[in-house]
């Protein structure tokens, strides 16, 4: 029997709540820490070797890294260096199979890693040592999200977004991945107010955000811009993708009426990167225009750049 909606809904919660540990690591013994890291609780993302583990942090989102002091293709010094550049300067914890001397410890936090533990004969203290950084991780991910969220509807503020757009187009640059966005203007909302009032009004604003959160990806970013703006970034989607969620997107909003109000439309734009644009200021651009387009040719409705 499949899961119901709350079901899976729940599952995915979960899922973001624990704990996610990559490891880096060729020895024979991995097997081992591995098993002993999901035992007690934790999600163990990969098993990757040398330079291959760079790659994998992207797509893993790990709280915590666990290395083989040894391994293969990276230097431990390279190691720590390349996760300090990354966004979030993950913690990076050392094991090895010789003995956890003070000496050993501190060469290996005068190196940046947060600790060494000898395996087989530390493992409950590496597993220590992972819950206490995963539970610090966690934290700072929450303080992040909070600053970084919209305090009417729960999406992503302009900052936010501005920061995940340029990711994306960077993602096109480099590995040729396309990304689109949606920008969505709530129709007549300046008459819902004068009509029902400001509280009406952000209740037409939380509809929308229900909507826009509906029909975006894990992926994707969903971001208030301000006022009646909404923006909702694809992350890998092409032309044709980007129209059918804008489409479904305006469906949504437009299939349940607001409590005081009625039923509700909004105006969207859609622009794909590299079909439209090829940089963030072009991308936004081109959407914003698009927008424009579709309010001016009667409201409720999706267009597209360049049409």
């Amino acid at each position: 029997m499949s899961a119901t909606a709350p079901e899976k809904v729940v599952g995915r919660e979960r899922g973001r709540e624990q704990g996610r540990v990559l490891l880096v690591s060729e020895s024979a013994t991995s097997a081992l820490y591995r098993e002993a890291l999901e035992d007690a609780g934790l999600n163990v993302v990969g098993v990757s070797g040398g330079a291959a583990a760079l790659i994998s942090l992207r797509r893993s989102r790990p709280h915590v890294v666990v290395a083989d002091i040894c391994v293969k293709g990276i230097s431990a010094a390279e190691l720590v260096r390349s996760l300090r550049q990354t966004q979030d300067a993950l913690p990076l914890v050392f094991v090895g199979d010789v003995e956890a001397t003070r000496e050993r410890r501190r060469a290996t936090l005068e190196a940046g890693a947060f600790d060494y533990f000898q395996i087989p004969d530390e493992l409950p203290l590496l597993i220590a040592r992972a819950r206490q950084l995963i539970g610090v991780q966690q934290r700072i991910d929450r303080l992040r999200a909070e600053a970084d969220r919209d305090y009417l509807t729960g999406l992503a503020n302009r900052r936010r977004f501005r920061t995940a757009l340029g990711q994306e187009v960077e993602r096109w640059r480099r590995y040729n991945v396309p990304c689109s966005l949606l920008l969505a203007d709530i129709d007549y909302l300046k008459r819902i107010n004068d009509a029902h009032g400001h509280s009406a009004g952000d209740r037409v604003i939380r509809h929308v955000a229900s909507a826009l959160t509906e029909a975006s990806r894990d992926n994707d970013t969903a971001a208030r811009m301000g006022g009646e703006e909404f923006a909702l970034l694809l992350a890998g989607a092409d032309e044709a993708s980007a129209m059918a969620a804008a489409e479904r997107l305006r469906i949504i909003v437009a299939a349940e009426a607001v409590e005081g109000v009625g039923i509700v439309t909004v105006s969207l734009g859609v622009a794909s990167c590299p079909v439209h644009a090829e940089t963030e200021r072009s991308l936004y651009a081109a959407s914003d225009a698009a927008l424009y387009r579709a309010k001016n040719e009667g409201r409720n409705r999706t267009a597209i750049a360049g049409n």
